[in-house]
């Protein structure tokens, strides 16, 4: 065992005095020997604990009396396991959940887009699988959707709330009817005279030949009507823009509330492709049997054509469109006998907003024969 360094080393009392590497040396000596002090046991050892009062046995017990291996490993046992923890801390949640906002809530936002949980209040359609608990809450009050696999959010842009036992009545901008009646005037009687009108005062006229008296003004006012006139200056009551948007799901407590691949397909779906800070058009639907065909765009743009060998034969189109004004080209792509005379042309004899009927015009003649057809225009 190392021994101690000499007590005049440490204290200050040698002479010479101490030296650097002589206090290095003794401050070694010293750690080494409390290192070795509770190693293995030896007689120097144990020597040495005696006299620094040091009593390992005593120390032992001590440990043992706190709480023996069983008693930790007890008390380990009877902590609540993860699962229960985790299943209490979902009900909590869920619990929480219920004292906030309710799904189903309309709440106004200053800010341009809807916070976490909501969706902006515009009319638009959802799928009913994407949000099951939003869809349980308020149905097809605000529209059905396609009928099957989406609903409709309602539409409070540019619209004031009105508070009401049948919610989803869409209620359009009015006033009520101004009414009056003016009866036969007679000189300066004012008795017939109902609603708006009123008399507004006598004037004097000039008498002709045989007549005599007064006429009177004819006034008119509103409020006589309906006491809501004249009531306010303006139509459009003191405003301030806001942002409304629905509660439909709680973001906090349960993001998997959503179908997360729903969400993803219906967002696509109405992502705007922008390349150079420019909105790009992209189709979004298509069909071609070999005969017809049509291309609608993510702009609403259709186009469409076909081929037919009749003419006076109406022809149905794939896709409607919005107005009667598309565009509509035909061209004739074989030759008729030469005694039908030079083709005048093809051209449509009806057009609607689902179909047309073609005419293939030659000089002597007006005859069956292929032609190509195209159309554009604002879809629906």
């Amino acid at each position: 065992m190392t021994k101690l360094p000499e007590k005049n080393v440490l204290d200050g009392n040698k002479q010479p005095r101490t030296t650097t590497g002589e206090m290095k040396s003794a401050l070694g000596k010293l750690r080494d020997y409390l290192k070795e002090l509770l190693g293995e046991d030896s007689s120097d050892k144990e020597a040495a604990r005696q006299a620094l009062g040091i009593n390992l046995k005593q120390w032992a017990e001590q440990i043992d009396s706190k709480a023996d291996s069983e008693e930790i490993q007890s008390a380990i046992q009877n902590k609540v396991d993860r699962s229960e923890l985790e299943g209490k801390t979902l009900a909590l949640e869920a619990e929480i959940a219920k004292r906030g906002t309710p799904v189903g809530s309309i709440d106004y936002f200053a800010m341009a887009t809807p916070p976490a949980g909501y969706l902006k209040a515009d009319g638009s359609q959802v799928g009913r699988e994407t949000y099951p608990d939003l869809f349980a809450a308020i149905g097809t009050t605000f529209g059905s959707g396609d009928g099957s696999t989406t609903f409709n959010l309602p539409d409070l842009i540019d619209r004031f709330a009105e508070g009401s036992s049948t919610p989803g009545v869409k209620r359009e901008a009015g006033l009520p009817n101004i009414a009056g009646v003016v009866g036969p005037i007679d000189d300066y009687s004012s008795s017939n005279l109902t609603g708006s009108f009123y008399n507004a005062g006598a004037i004097g006229y000039d008498a002709t030949s045989g007549n005599t008296g007064n006429g009177w003004k004819l006034g008119f006012d509103a409020s006589r009507s309906n006491p809501i006139y004249g009531a306010s200056d303006s139509v459009q009551p003191p405003a301030l823009t806001l942002l409304p948007c629905i509660k439909a799901f709680d973001a906090a407590t349960n993001p998997g509330l959503i179908d997360i691949t729903g969400l993803a397909n219906e967002v696509d779906g109405k992502l705007d492709r922008v390349i150079d800070s420019k909105p790009v058009r992209y189709v979004i639907d298509a069909y071609n049997d070999g005969t017809n065909w049509y291309r609608k765009w993510s702009d609403g743009w259709l186009e469409q054509g076909g081929q037919t060998s009749k003419s006076n034969q109406a022809i149905t189109l794939l896709k409607p469109y919005s107005g009667n004004d598309y565009t509509l080209v035909m061209t004739v792509s074989d030759a008729a006998a030469p005694s039908y005379g030079a083709l005048v042309g093809a051209i449509p004899y009806v057009k609607t907003t689902t179909s047309f009927t073609p005419r293939i015009y030659y000089t002597n003649a007006n005859i069956d024969s292929n032609c190509n057809w195209y159309t554009t225009g604002q879809g629906i």
